[in-house]
């Protein structure tokens, strides 16, 4: 039985996390799922970390996989894109939030929004949700003060005082509970790559893109070559398949997207890099998967990144459209369907049915 021999460029989504625990899950999760698809894997190389170009972590194992006919060798490289959000989780509270608020409004005067509602009218609302968190803590504050001031009337700083005191704890528990501040720099980030803002940023992009393009270019023949990418992972997973283009056309890539936040950037009038990227893939010979979930308000259910972006030539990707709650047990899926952000990385999570999407069994 011969063994395929495969390489896959891992990019995780906007989370910080560091590689030892992206690692940590793929294992855990992946030997979860093994046995629903009838496989099974010898255990994972460990984890060798190192660091590119401009302090960005990388990552590499290894896997064997069998099945009743077939086995693969599959060499891992995972990208520390946490290392960019830290860059936006470290800044103080208070110009993640501004940052956040400049960056959604720029999205709407930019009539990116309104592209968001013809699109995908479920991102719409997830677009609007930090706005009307940030309305409910005004208006909250704003109550409470009224409400001590009528208890102490002569007193004028009862209500301004009372009102930023209510704000900021209200903030706090935004920020701890609702994920507020992950989510101003989540579109802080998003602006940034549409316009090519902050140049240490792009900076590291670019070191992550032409590094694995050097990779996928130096790989034997005969080796699959797959980028597979969750969330915001996909605006950098479609460049890397770009720039291994750029070096050889004639090889057959994969790519596959989950949850993909792609046309959040690429919908934007600015982010003509990108969505020369998205034609360049959709007109080579790339077999490009994207994955999509009803339950996940983060991610654009439904689109196709060819036609919403008004690609005239290239193939579109296989869409698979993903119902959660048909792969896992009853009990795990009521524990995560009310947690938006545990829902959204369920896609790169294991299951407990077999239906035709798996991170890992594809990978």
């Amino acid at each position: 039985m011969p063994e395929i021999k495969r390489l896959v460029i891992l990019l995780p989504g906007f989370e910080h996390m560091p590689l030892e625990a992206h690692y940590r899950r793929f294992v855990r999760e992946a030997g979860k799922t093994a046995p629903v698809y009838d496989m099974a894997f010898t255990k994972p190389s460990a984890l060798e970390v190192d660091s590119i170009e401009n302090n960005i972590a990388l990552g590499r194992f290894s896997l064997d996989t069998r099945g009743d006919d077939w086995s693969t060798h599959t060499d891992f490289v995972l990208y520390g894109l946490g290392d960019i959000t830290l860059f936006y989780a470290s800044r103080n509270p208070v110009t993640r939030l501004l940052g956040g608020l400049f960056a959604l409004l720029d999205f709407i005067l930019s009539g990116t929004f309104f592209r968001f509602l013809m699109t995908s009218w479920r991102y719409a609302l997830f677009f609007v949700y930090p706005l009307l968190v940030i309305a409910g803590i005004m208006a909250a504050a704003l109550g409470t003060g009224y409400l001590v001031d009528d208890l102490f009337p002569h007193s004028p700083f009862v209500l301004p005082g009372t009102s930023l005191l209510a704000g900021i704890c209200l903030l706090w528990f935004a920020a701890a509970r609702l994920h507020l501040l992950l989510l101003m720099d989540d579109w802080t980030f998003a602006r940034d790559m549409a316009r090519g803002k902050r140049p240490e940023v792009m900076k590291k992009m670019e070191n992550v893109i032409l590094h694995a393009g050097s990779l996928i270019s130096n790989a034997p023949n005969g080796t699959e070559i797959i980028v597979a990418a969750h969330s915001l992972g996909a605006i950098c997973a479609l460049p890397i398949i770009n720039e291994a283009l750029s070096r050889d056309a004639s090889r057959r890539y994969g790519l596959l997207t989950v949850g993909s936040s792609l046309l959040k950037v690429a919908l934007h009038p600015s982010a003509d890099r990108l969505r020369d990227c998205v034609a360049n893939a959709a007109q080579s010979k790339t077999t490009w998967i994207d994955a999509q979930s009803l339950t996940d308000p983060m991610n654009f259910y439904k689109s196709d990144p060819i036609r919403d972006l008004n690609i005239a030539k290239g193939r579109s990707p296989v869409l698979m459209q993903v119902r959660f709650r048909h792969q896992l047990c009853d009990e795990a899926y009521r524990a995560i369907r009310r947690d938006f952000f545990r829902v959204h990385r369920q896609f790169v999570f294991g299951v407990d049915k077999r239906t035709r999407y798996s991170w890992h069994a594809i990978l």
